[in-house]
């Protein structure tokens, strides 16, 4: 029996059960299997929220599993019910299925039944998405090992770029792919031990042509089907303006400046920045402020995170003798974000809300308890509530796995308690599940997306890690945060200019951790506006294709990634090329504007070169020579020529030189109309132009040999001032 959806996308369905799907060829992921007594059923005809399908069951019984083509989506879905309450499904290991559907072994698969030379990408079910890479075999990917070998979306793609994406579509923690071990085991992960009559699930295999578009696909679905409304690049505090953070990476991070004690460590530090003419935003306080099962010292050169759990959510005696509030106002009264973790279950407060309890560690079991400490944010002045080690709450509380739903609850009970009190989120230390989740929640304004600043993994690997996992998260409409950043040379050689850049191209927080007076302040002024308004792009900054199947935190291959603003006049793409691996050899690449995906310019452009300051005009289909050392980099703008040979480049002195904070433009016949922000600046535009421009008819710098102008606009109090920009 064979069932075909749209692009080419089949399966085949054997007596036994036993599925085959693929794309054009008919075997791509080798035989699925159910690990359930198979029955399969005549083909139906169905209509559902996804559309009109081809519907047959292949298990029956308490639990139902069949498979769906949708023509009209390029989709097939593999979808699994409850048809009666059932216990004692737990197989006592969470990437070993409790049912099975399907069981794919790609080694076994038909001869022809596949492209040559498929390579994949899965997203781990682990902290911060880790991505990694396999080849044809879907074995041996690289994942952390102490969690659970599981991972998705799971991405499979040829060489000609037809892809394949396998994600769950709903019961986002409820189910798994298990990885490595010669098979990709789908279905409702190990630890889940009963279910009720009616949990249905819904496991996607989406066509597309490269991984990115498959991300997109996939995350367009999650969102038009929950409603989703994101808060936006501005929500709060910690997304409009720079940051100060003490979180692991930081100066402060359990340390104190020599001759200070912890909060005059941080007010030091925060009057340092405002006096150089830094506008700091919000202040972060991290783990140091809370007491743990296990605590760790301040002021030691070991560099260890114990991941014991917190007895309880309130300031240290020994760190904050005075409080948090009486620091915030040394502080000037800045909106605060502060970090929590996972509880333990001798604390105080889990004796007095309904948790569940597993060992030494305890999760809420209902909203009470981050009822009570989101109350506590309004009397301290915290305004976003960052929650980290999300991770170890699920892994670390077999309650919140042992039957469906309990995830989503826990998750949906802090986002509707902060939407009360008008508290937003960070979501830190999230796995995938997590982040799929969040299209059900309105108050999580920023998540981060690799692992902590200069802990684990060197600069670069770090660098790859956060543009690959961002292409997940901005599928999903979330901001992501880089993570805090040190640029003290003396901590991060040459890398906190990079570090500044990929924060401010990220659209999520910008985040600065170095000691008092050791900051850079131009770094952080090139994200912002002198407001303190960080300068954005439209979208986050996002591995290519060619990338994030490259695997450029292992491998000697280039980190191409990309994000762009968009404007009347058209579309400003950033790109970023990077040597992200260990290495010390040498990267010499092409970067090919074609495989820019929707950053790809569809005309001419300038391609400024933000570090050589020159521009040079280049077709749809140019490249552009890199050679980078080790954690060597190149950012190129490339805005687009319109008119009759013009282009306005920005704010250069940005590193989002037409970001829509600082800059609006709209086209006209001859040159451009321009809307140029930040009350009280003087701001200077440079654009190209193969004539020379005018505005009111005064002749602009123009350099004939470059085609660069510039122009300098006062903007007045009222924060913006309009120009036009012609060239006759």
């Amino acid at each position: 029996m064979r069932l075909q959806a749209g692009s080419g996308l089949t399966v085949a369905i054997a007596d036994d059960g036993t599925v085959r799907v693929g794309r054009d060829e008919g075997d791509w992921f080798g035989p699925g299997t159910p690990t359930r007594p198979a029955a399969v059923r005549t083909p139906v005809q169905v209509l559902d929220d996804l559309g009109p399908a081809t519907s047959v069951t292949v298990v029956d019984g308490d639990i139902r599993c069949s498979v769906l083509a949708y023509p009209e989506r390029s989709m097939v879905v593999f979808r699994t019910t409850a048809l009666a309450d059932v216990d004692g499904l737990a197989t006592g290991a969470f990437d070993r299925p409790s049912v099975g559907w399907p069981v794919f072994t790609p080694a076994a698969r038909a001869a022809g039944g596949a492209p040559d030379d498929l390579r994949a990408v899965a997203f781990q079910h682990c902290e911060f998405g880790l991505p990694a890479n396999a080849g044809a075999d879907l074995d041996g990917f690289f994942l952390l090992p102490h969690r659970p070998p599981t991972g998705w979306p799971l991405l499979l793609c040829a060489p000609d770029g037809r892809s394949l994406l396998l994600a769950p579509l709903d019961a986002f923690h409820e189910q798994t792919v298990g990885l490595n071990g010669g098979t990709l085991r789908c279905g409702w992960h190990g630890d889940l031990d009963s279910v009720p009559a009616g949990f249905s699930t819904d496991l996607a295999l989406l066509a597309g042509d490269g991984p990115r578009d498959c991300l997109d696909r996939w995350g367009r679905l999650l969102l038009d089907r929950a409603g989703t409304t994101r808060p936006g690049r501005w929500a709060d505090a910690l997304g409009s303006r720079p940051s100060y953070w003490t979180d692991n990476g930081a100066a402060y991070w359990y340390r104190t400046e020599p001759g200070h004690d912890v909060a005059d460590s941080i007010v030091a530090a925060v009057d340092d920045l405002r006096e150089r003419d830094v506008p700091i935003g919000a202040v972060q306080l991290d783990s140091w402020f809370y007491p743990h099962a296990e605590l760790r010292p301040f002021d030691t050169d070991e560099w260890v995170v114990p991941p014991t759990a917190m007895t309880a959510w309130e300031e240290r005696d020994d760190v904050l003798p005075d409080g948090i509030a009486a620091l915030r106002g040394r502080l000037g009264n800045p909106p605060l974000v502060a970090h929590i973790r996972h509880l333990a279950s001798d604390a105080p407060l889990a004796a007095e809300v309904p948790v569940f309890v597993d060992g030494d560690a305890a999760a809420p079991a209902t909203p009470e308890a981050y009822e009570r400490w989101l109350d506590q944010c309004l009397s301290w002045g915290v305004e976003t509530f960052e929650h980290d080690w999300l991770v170890e709450v699920f892994f670390g509380v077999r309650g919140l796995r042992e039957r469906p739903g309990r995830a989503r609850a826990w998750q949906e009970g802090i986002d509707r308690a902060a939407r009360e009190r008008g508290i937003t989120l960070q979501w830190c230390m999230a796995t995938p599940a997590d982040f799929a989740q969040t299209t059900t929640l309105t108050q999580v304004t920023s998540v981060r997306t690799c692992g902590d600043h200069g802990y684990i993994a060197t600069p670069g690997q770090l660098w790859a890690w956060f543009c690959t996992t961002n292409a997940l998260a901005r599928a999903l409409g979330l901001m992501p945060f880089k993570d805090v950043f040190r640029a003290d040379p003396e901590v991060a050689g040459d890398t906190g200019e990079p570090e500044a850049l990929l924060s401010a191209l990220s659209t999520g927080p910008v985040g600065l951790g170095d000691r008092v007076g050791r900051f850079d302040p131009v770094l952080a002024q090139r994200t912002c506006r002198a407001d303190g308004i960080l300068i954005k792009p439209h979208t986050p900054i996002a591995v290519t294709d060619t990338s994030m199947l490259a695997g450029p935190a292992f491998n000697n291959e280039l980190l191409v990634a990309e994000c762009y603003s968009d404007h009347p006049a058209g579309r400003w793409s950033y790109v970023v090329a990077m040597h992200g691996n260990p290495s010390d050899d040498e990267i010499d690449r092409v970067v090919a504007f074609d495989d820019l995906g929707v950053s790809g310019p569809d005309g001419d452009v300038i391609v400024w070169d933000f570090r050589a300051r020159t521009a040079t005009r280049l077709g749809a289909d140019g490249q552009w020579r890199v050679r980078v050392q080790r954690e060597g980099w190149t950012y190129l703008v490339l805005a687009p020529v319109f008119g009759d040979g013009f282009t306005v480049i920005g704010d250069t002195s940005k590193f989002v030189p037409a970001g829509d904070a600082r800059l609006e433009i709209l086209p006209l016949a001859q040159g451009a109309d321009l809307i140029v922000k930040g009350a009280g600046e003087t701001v200077t535009i440079t654009g190209w132009s193969a004539r020379p421009p005018a505005v009111d008819g005064t002749a602009l710098d123009h350099d004939a040999a470059t085609g660069l102008w510039t122009l300098a606009v006062d903007v007045p109090s009222r924060g913006w001032a309009r120009v036009e920009v012609r060239t006759a």
